[in-house]
């Protein structure tokens, strides 16, 4: 077994059968790993698994420094740089017990922002929590908080104010039709819409 210092902050172990392997300093101080020493194949295995584990830790890490993240959004990323379900289970679990992965907090920071930067329906936003893994025992109780009767309302006449506003070449039935589309693309139902159409005369 021979070692060489690797970037970042890794060691480059190569085995006798010149497979090379890429250890965290951290594995290689706690199991003494220097040139020339052996390990059974049980101690191999320990050492590759802690090892890979730490390295979980460290790419999570990363990603949460950027930004909170959902449980499946992790999954997801980490899956494609190429840890396996065990490992990623495992490190998420750890982050969990100390609360650096929490799919409440991250539900509500979430929805909160989406409210207040890009509006939309409870039933859209809903699906884009379902999207980020967020479970419904999670989501339901969070919408119901966030957008109570009559919220959705208010959202669909502030929006509705700004596109009209923002369209102000088109009236009567082209504007009628336009403001349907967007509404509906943002998830509102054909109730609400009905409430802002019908104060739009007709050409």
């Amino acid at each position: 077994m021979h070692m060489r210092r690797g970037r970042p902050e890794r060691f480059v172990v190569q085995l006798e059968d010149e497979q090379e392997l890429v250890l965290t300093p951290e594995i290689v101080l706690k199991h003494s790993i220097a040139p020339e020493k052996e390990f059974s194949d049980e101690e191999f295995l320990l050492i590759l698994n802690e090892d890979n584990l730490r390295q979980a830790k460290d790419q999570a890490m990363r990603y949460l420094a950027i930004r909170p993240h959902s449980r499946l959004e992790l999954v997801r990323k980490m899956r494609e740089k190429g840890y396996r379900y065990e490992i990623i289970n495992q490190t998420l679990d750890d982050l969990e017990k100390l609360d650096l992965v929490n799919d409440a907090q991250f539900a509500g920071q979430f929805a909160r922002n989406e409210l207040l930067l890009r509006p939309v329906s409870k039933m859209l936003l809903g699906q884009k929590l379902a999207a980020r893994g967020i479970p419904r025992e999670i989501r339901e109780p969070l919408l119901a908080e966030l957008l109570p009767s009559g919220k959705e309302l208010q959202i669909v006449k502030k929006l509705s104010e700004k596109f009209i506003k923002s369209n102000s070449r088109y009236s009567g039935k082209k504007l009628k039709e336009k403001l349907v589309r967007y509404l509906q693309g943002k998830g509102f139902t054909w109730e609400h819409i009905q409430t802002v159409i019908g104060g739009i005369k007709d050409d």
